[in-house]
C-alpha cells in the first residue's frame, strides 16, 4: 500500500509539473517514448513585437499569482484593507494611501504650464515629495492605523509574481508622497539577502582570481598587499571556526596529516547526528535557532548550538580546507616575501586554489551583510505612468536607506556564523551595494539607463547609477506553482517516513529550492534541467557610494567619500531627468486621470476571478491548473529533461 501511495504520488507531482510548465508555455511532446519539454522562448517570436513577448511572459507569471489571489485566506485579507472604518474621526482604508490619478494628473498639468523651466521643476517637487518608510513589524500608518507591513503586502498583490515569503534578511519599505494628501504610496520596494553565488555580480566586485589576477599585473594592486589580506582572511575565518571539540589548539598552528583525516571524520558524524536527529522525533527539527530569542543567547548557548550535528558538520567541513590553504601560502613564502608568494600562488595549482578560498572567505564576510538584493521595485498606480519605479529603484540607493538599513542590523547577531564560531558573531550592518535582476530578459525595463551622474547634477554626493552587468543564466523555480510543492513535500515524507527538508537558517539554499530538488530526485531528475532558465536575465549593481566595491575588498585604499546622496537631491534629479520630459506627453497624463483606488481594486478583483476559474475551467479555458493533462500508467521518469510517462494519453493545451 505504501508502494501504491507513493506512486499514485510521484504521477500526482509529474501531472502538476507539466501542466506548470504547460501553463508557462514551454513546449511539450508526446510521443512513443514519453513525454519531452522544451523550455518557453522569452525572445520575440516571429511578427512579435518586444512589448508583446513581455505580455505573453507575464501572462504565465500572472497564473500562479491570480491563483493566488482567488485563495479564500488572499480574498479575506484584501477585504480587511478595502473595508471602511473608523480612524481618528474619519473614515479610511488602504484606499486612503491611493493617489487620485485625476487629482495628480491637474497638479502635475500645473506644474508643466510654469513660464519657465526651472519654476516647472519647483513646482513638480512640490507635487512629488518622497518619503521613504520601513515597515518595521509592529508599525501603523498614521493616516488609516493600518499596518504598514500590511499596506506592502496589499500593493505587492498587484505583482504579476506570486507572493512568497524569503528566507534570510527582508526589509520592506513604502515609498510615499508626502506633499499629497495622506502621503499616497508611490512604490513598495523589498531588500533581502542577496544570492550567495552570482557570477556576474561576483565578477564586479572583484572576487574572482582571474579579475584580481589581471588588477596586480595592471599595477592597481600591490601583490605584497594582496597577498598579506589573503592570509589574514584565511586566518581570520579559521579564528571565527569553534574547533576546540574537533582538534587541538597545536593542530591549527601546525595541522599534519592526520589533522585533516580527523577532520574529515567528525564531519562525517556530524552528517551522521543530523540524519539521527532528523528521525528521532515528531518535529521537524529538535535543536535549532528557532527555539531561541537571539537577542538573549548567551555563549553558553551559541556553543550548545555549534555542537548539533548540523553545525559540527559545517564547522569540520571549513575548517580543513583553511588549514590547508594556510600552509599552501607559508609553503610558497606568503610570510618572508608576500609579493613573490603571491605571484608564485597565481601560478601553482594549490596556490590558485588558496587564493579562491581566500577570496571566498573575504565574499562570505561582507556579501551577508553589506550586499543586498532588491527583490521588490516598483510602482503603484497612479505613480507607475510617470516612471515612479525608477524612482523606487533610485531612492533605495540613498542615505535615508542605508541609514534605515544599519539601524534595523546595527548591533545584530549573525545566527550561522554564531553557531559556527561557539559565540556571538556580529557583522557589520553598512549597506554598500545592491544588486537586483530584470524579471525580463528583453527590451528595456526601470533599470535601463538608470543613472545620475554628479558632472550634470552637482547637489548629488555621489553618483547613483544602476550599472548592467553581465546576464545570469541560473536556475529559476518562479514556473513551479505551490501546488507543485506541496505535493513534493507529501512525496519526500512518503518516500522517507520524515519531512527532510525544513526551514533552518544555515541548511543551504532556500526551503523551497531544496524541497523542489527533492521532488524532481525522486522523479529521476537528478539535474537542474527543468529549472535552467531560457533567457539570461539581466543583472545590475548599485554601488552606494564611490569605491564601494573597494571597501569589500580591500586590496587598495580605503574610500575616501562614503557619503551617499540625500533622497530629496535624488529626487529631485529624477524630477529633471525624467518626469518633467515625461509629462510633456499628452497620453502620459490621460493614462494617469484614469488610474487610482478604483483601478487597483477592479484588477485584484478581476484577477482573483480569473484565478479561481482556472480550477473549475473546461480544456477550453486557461490551462494553469485546470490539470488538462491525461497520462496514466506510468512507472518510472527518468532525467535529461524528459518525463518517460509510458502508455500517455492526451495531453491537451489551451
Amino acid at each position: 500500500m505504501e508502494a501504491d501511495a507513493s506512486g499514485n504520488l510521484r504521477m500526482a507531482v509529474a501531472y502538476s509539473i507539466l501542466s506548470d510548465l504547460i501553463a508557462q508555455g514551454w513546449n511539450i511532446e508526446v510521443n512513443d517514448f514519453g513525454v519531452t519539454v522544451e523550455p518557453a522562448s522569452f525572445s520575440p517570436r516571429e511578427g512579435e513585437t518586444v512589448d508583446h513577448a513581455k505580455k505573453r511572459i507575464r501572462a504565465g507569471l500572472e497564473i500562479a499569482s491570480n491563483r493566488q489571489l482567488g485563495e479564500t485566506s488572499v480574498q479575506d485579507f484584501i477585504g480587511r484593507m478595502e473595508r471602511e472604518r473608523d480612524f481618528k474621526g474619519k473614515t479610511v482604508s488602504v484606499f486612503t494611501l491611493i493617489d487620485d490619478g485625476e487629482e495628480l494628473a491637474n497638479s502635475l498639468q500645473h506644474a508643466k504650464d510654469s513660464p519657465t523651466q526651472v519654476e516647472r521643476t519647483n513646482a513638480l517637487g512640490k507635487t512629488i515629495r518622497p518619503v521613504l518608510e520601513e515597515c518595521s513589524s509592529d508599525a501603523r500608518c498614521e493616516f488609516t492605523g493600518l499596518k504598514l507591513q500590511d499596506i506592502w503586502r496589499y500593493f505587492r498583490y498587484t505583482w504579476s509574481l506570486e507572493y512568497n515569503p524569503l528566507p534570510g534578511r527582508t526589509q520592506r519599505f513604502l515609498l510615499r508622497n508626502g506633499a499629497r494628501r495622506n502621503s499616497p504610496v508611490i512604490g513598495i520596494a523589498m531588500l533581502a539577502s542577496p544570492t550567495a553565488n552570482l557570477g556576474s555580480r561576483d565578477r564586479w566586485i572583484g572576487w574572482q582570481i582571474d579579475a584580481l589576477a589581471q588588477r596586480i599585473m595592471a599595477g592597481e594592486y600591490e601583490a605584497s598587499r594582496v597577498g598579506k589580506r589573503l592570509l589574514l582572511a584565511l586566518e581570520n575565518a579559521i579564528k571565527d571556526i569553534r574547533h576546540d571539540d574537533l582538534i587541538t589548539d597545536e593542530e591549527i598552528v601546525r595541522p599534519t596529516f592526520d589533522t585533516l583525516i580527523r577532520l574529515e571524520r567528525c564531519a562525517a558524524e556530524g552528517a551522521a547526528q543530523r540524519r539521527r536527529d532528523l528521525s528521532s522525533t515528531g518535529y521537524d527539527v529538535p535543536i535549532d535557532i528557532r527555539g531561541y530569542k537571539k537577542e538573549e543567547i548567551g555563549d553558553d548557548e551559541w556553543r550548545r548550538l555549534s555542537e548539533t550535528g548540523l553545525f559540527r558538520k559545517k564547522r569540520a567541513e571549513q575548517l580543513a580546507p583553511l588549514l590547508r590553504a594556510v600552509q599552501t601560502l607559508v609553503r610558497l613564502g606568503i610570510r618572508r616575501e608576500p609579493a613573490a608568494a603571491t605571484y608564485l600562488a597565481f601560478t601553482d595549482k594549490d596556490g590558485q586554489s588558496a587564493v579562491r578560498l581566500a577570496l571566498n572567505e573575504i565574499k562570505k564576510r561582507h556579501l551577508a551583510t553589506e550586499v543586498a538584493d532588491l527583490a521588490v521595485c516598483g510602482a503603484i498606480a497612479p505613480y507607475n505612468t510617470l516612471l515612479g519605479g525608477k524612482l523606487v529603484a533610485l531612492a533605495m540607493a540613498s542615505r535615508e536607506a542605508r541609514k534605515l538599513y544599519g539601524k534595523r542590523y546595527s548591533n545584530q547577531v549573525s545566527e550561522i556564523a554564531s553557531q559556527i564560531a561557539g559565540r556571538s558573531i556580529v557583522r557589520s550592518s553598512d549597506l554598500k551595494l545592491i544588486t537586483t535582476t530584470s524579471l525580463y530578459g528583453v527590451g528595456s525595463n526601470q533599470y535601463s539607463s538608470l543613472m545620475l551622474r554628479r558632472r550634470r547634477f552637482e547637489h548629488l554626493k555621489t553618483d547613483v547609477v544602476w550599472k548592467k552587468l553581465e546576464s545570469g543564466t541560473g536556475v529559476s523555480i518562479t514556473h513551479l506553482s505551490e501546488e507543485t510543492v506541496r505535493l513534493m513535500r507529501q512525496l519526500g515524507a512518503a518516500v522517507y517516513g520524515r519531512r527532510r527538508i525544513n526551514s533552518v537558517f544555515g541548511e543551504g539554499s532556500s526551503p523551497r529550492m531544496r524541497q523542489i530538488r527533492e521532488g524532481l530526485n525522486l522523479l529521476g531528475i537528478n539535474d537542474d534541467s527543468l529549472l535552467k532558465q531560457s533567457h539570461g536575465r539581466r543583472v545590475y549593481g548599485c554601488e552606494l557610494y564611490e569605491d564601494a566595491r573597494e571597501d569589500m575588498l580591500g586590496f587598495g585604499g580605503r574610500s575616501k567619500k562614503r557619503s551617499s546622496s540625500t533622497l530629496r537631491s535624488i529626487s529631485n534629479c529624477w524630477i529633471e531627468r525624467w518626469l518633467s520630459p515625461r509629462i510633456d506627453k499628452p497620453s502620459i497624463l490621460d493614462a494617469t486621470t484614469g488610474l487610482g483606488p478604483h483601478s487597483i481594486s477592479k484588477s485584484l478583483k478581476l484577477r482573483a476571478v480569473k484565478g479561481g476559474l482556472v480550477d473549475q475551467s473546461s480544456p477550453e479555458g486557461d490551462a494553469t491548473s485546470s490539470k488538462t493533462l491525461s497520462i496514466t500508467n506510468n512507472n518510472s521518469p527518468v532525467s535529461n529533461s524528459s518525463l518517460s510517462l509510458r502508455d500517455a494519453a492526451t495531453v491537451s493545451k489551451a
